[in-house]
């Protein structure tokens, strides 16, 4: 009932350090969440059978431990509840210890390609998701974010990239926890660790768009992260904990 994966972190997955990049790591995840989704027959495939896709909310990943390169890790995953337009899903990582390294909560929506809106999740959704409803579940992403000047705040001009885009033609959810990083110092992300990240996605990005990422100034503690398109409209926004 709970979908298990088993992977060994590939070299092109880690950073300078050796640890799994955040990038990867949301990789790992949604890849997770996309082949269980399958399973239950409410996949990417069959949704859009229906003129319906998932779009991915929210995420809140916290992180115990980074794994490591050529580590073997478990990844567990399931359905975590349904309210209104939002559909829950957990996540949580082991070693081979069986010790818990990540654990992740995120909220779906779906959306109406046809209507291009929201739509509330059939009932067939709900008969899927009742066997899963025991469970216990993780705190849900609920943070709610400012929007500050942020004129004097370290920025990176970014451009979408080819190999960014997903098979539903615009930029996958797990480059924007990339993206995030970008106004970071170097040095910073070599001497500091993300310990718990949460992002809230507005807006999709396609090939070519141009963004600005925006951070507060790095330090230990909470950063905020925004995600901008050309017209200063907000994309995406985050905050992370080192």
């Amino acid at each position: 009932m709970i979908h298990t994966e088993t992977l060994r972190v590939r070299n092109f997955e880690t950073d300078s350090q050796g640890n799994l990049t955040l990038y990867s790591l949301a990789n790992y995840l949604q890849d997770a969440a996309d082949r269980h989704a399958i399973q239950l027959g409410v996949g990417m495939p069959a949704l859009a059978e229906l003129g319906l896709s998932w779009v991915l909310h929210r995420m809140k990943i916290s992180i115990s431990r980074w794994p490591r390169l050529a580590e073997e890790i478990t990844i567990e995953t399931h359905p975590a509840g349904l309210e209104r337009v939002y559909v829950y899903r957990d996540f949580r990582m082991y070693d081979q210890a069986r010790t818990l390294l990540i654990s992740a909560s995120s909220t779906w929506l779906v959306f109406d390609t046809t209507k291009r809106g929201l739509t509330t999740p059939a009932a067939h959704f709900q008969a899927i998701f009742e066997p899963y409803r025991h469970l216990p579940f993780l705190s849900r992403p609920t943070r709610k974010f400012l929007s500050p000047q942020l004129r004097d705040l370290p920025r990176a001009e970014l451009r979408a990239r080819h190999n960014e885009i997903d098979s539903n033609a615009h930029v996958n959810n797990s480059v924007y926890f990339q993206w995030m990083l970008e106004p970071l110092p170097p040095e910073f992300l070599a001497s500091h660790f993300c310990t718990e990240i949460e992002i809230q996605f507005k807006k999709e990005c396609t090939r070519q768009d141009l963004i600005t990422s925006v951070s507060s100034h790095p330090g230990r503690g909470e950063l905020m992260h925004w995600l901008l398109d050309q017209e200063g409209k907000e994309m995406a926004v985050g905050v992370s904990n080192w």
